[in-house]
């Protein structure tokens, strides 16, 4: 078996009192497993969705190897690479917080301020980071599957009824 920590599923999660967010449980345990049995949480923004995402410490370093990585092909290639910058927009963004056992965290308002999330959030698992995403915002994105999106709308739905929080 790998050592790589795969995210999958979805849920929601809304603000409770005091603005925390509610990390689920399955992704909870498996952030808790990458980043070493540490309640410690890693976010940053999408650089193409417009969402936030998380995931573990180990894939922070995941990132980083990658950037060494494209610089040793970009030189054996011939290419130029400017690494310090690359590791800038994969790095520099990201945020560390913590999450207590019951998986409540503070989203940092700069990444909520990006991915425009004010009181709920769309947990979307899509592999080595989970997306976080604000739901309206979700599903008019284009190119996300109908089975997600019809999810997401019926929750969108619901709350405007009363009947989700």
């Amino acid at each position: 078996m790998s050592d790589v920590i795969l995210y999958s599923g979805n849920a929601f999660s809304v603000t409770d009192g005091k603005g925390r967010f509610v990390l689920p449980l399955e992704m909870r345990k498996l952030v808790k497993q990458a980043s070493g049995g540490e309640n410690r949480l890693c976010l940053s923004v999408h650089f193409d969705n417009g969402c936030a995402t998380g995931f573990g410490l180990s894939h922070k370093q995941f990132l980083f190897e990658e950037v060494e990585k494209l610089e040793r092909q970009a030189y054996e290639g011939g290419r130029d690479f400017n690494a310090d910058l690359e590791r800038e927009n994969r790095l520099g963004t990201i945020e560390d917080v913590n999450f207590d056992d019951a998986g409540r965290f503070f989203l940092h308002p700069d990444i909520k301020e990006e991915a425009g999330i004010t009181d709920a959030i769309f947990f979307y698992g899509v592999g080595r980071y989970f997306q976080i995403w604000k739901p309206e915002a979700l599903v008019e994105s284009p190119d996300r599957p109908a089975l997600i999106l019809n999810k997401v709308r019926r929750w969108i739905d619901a709350r405007a009824e009363g009947a989700a929080k």
